[in-house]
């Protein structure tokens, strides 16, 4: 239960930390045609892959720096 309630309290923060990249990433779009769109979405599901993988690195770092 207790790795339960970790967890998602990690997916929570990380889902507060995307969703402000993602609202930035939509906002500056100056023509709201399909291509931009898509290229918008591409980034963000990058950005979000690459933004969790380096929380979890330095987490897993700072987890073990402190063991």
């Amino acid at each position: 239960m207790n790795d339960l309630k970790s967890a998602l309290n990690r997916a929570g923060w990380l889902d507060l930390i995307f969703i402000v990249p993602m609202f930035l990433l939509f906002s500056y779009l100056p023509t709201y045609n399909f291509w931009s769109i898509l290229v918008n979405v591409i980034v963000v599901v990058f950005f979000a892959i690459g933004l969790a993988m380096a929380f979890h690195i330095v987490a897993d770092f700072l987890k073990k720096k402190n063991d």
